[in-house]
């Protein structure tokens, strides 16, 4: 009976998975005075997507949130009310599993402004590489996300392992033929890149 055969590529998504705090929803809510779902509405009208996919600048998504809305925003509250926070159990899950030779990458949904504070703070320093939907140009769930994660590391779907905190992310993974868990807690992911790496 041959062995099954380790996963040799894990792709980790970060916000919501590797750190916390990541969520300015909240704030932006009070500033504006809007109520959580009208905030959703009125983001994706001005492209939040387009936002996520480096399409647009922020001062231009602004620009288009005040045509939606009739508000602007004081200073950059992107920025501003990004305040996030590593969890320290998930960055030594991701060390050691570099260490045993593993190729690991992050997948992330980000915008400019988050990338760049990552990037000053250090928190994508764990990964061998950063795939970031602002510099790729597409975002998840869309499948061409992760294909071009796959093709750039030259891995076959069923080869990867991917980790998300959104259920659609998962799903539209595990659809491609990856190894996709929804992050519930530490251990619970602990144990299945574990199982997936052969251990």
């Amino acid at each position: 009976m041959t062995a099954a055969r380790a996963t040799p590529l894990f792709i980790f998504d970060v916000g919501g998975v590797m750190v916390d705090g990541f969520d300015v929803a909240p704030a932006m809510a009070a500033e504006f005075g809007m109520d959580p779902a009208s905030l959703e509405a009125a983001l994706a009208e001005a492209g939040s997507r387009a936002l996520h996919e480096g399409a647009i600048p922020v001062a231009e998504f602004w620009d288009r949130f005040e045509a939606a809305t009739g508000r602007r925003p004081r200073g950059e509250p992107w920025a501003d009310y990004f305040h996030p926070s590593r969890r320290p159990a998930m960055y030594a899950l991701v060390d050691r599993l570099r260490r045993s030779g593993a190729r690991v990458v992050a997948g992330t949904n980000t915008i400019d402004p988050h990338y760049e504070a990552h990037v000053r703070r250090g928190d994508y320093d764990v990964f061998d590489r950063v795939y970031a939907s602002n510099l790729m140009g597409v975002s998840k769930p869309d499948p061409a996300f992760w294909r071009a994660i796959l093709e750039a590391e030259g891995a076959e779907p069923t080869a990867a392992f991917f980790v998300d905190d959104m259920p659609e992310n998962v799903a539209a993974a595990a659809a491609l033929g990856i190894v996709a868990v929804r992050f519930e807690s530490v251990p619970q992911v602990s144990a299945a890149v574990t199982a997936a790496a052969g251990g």
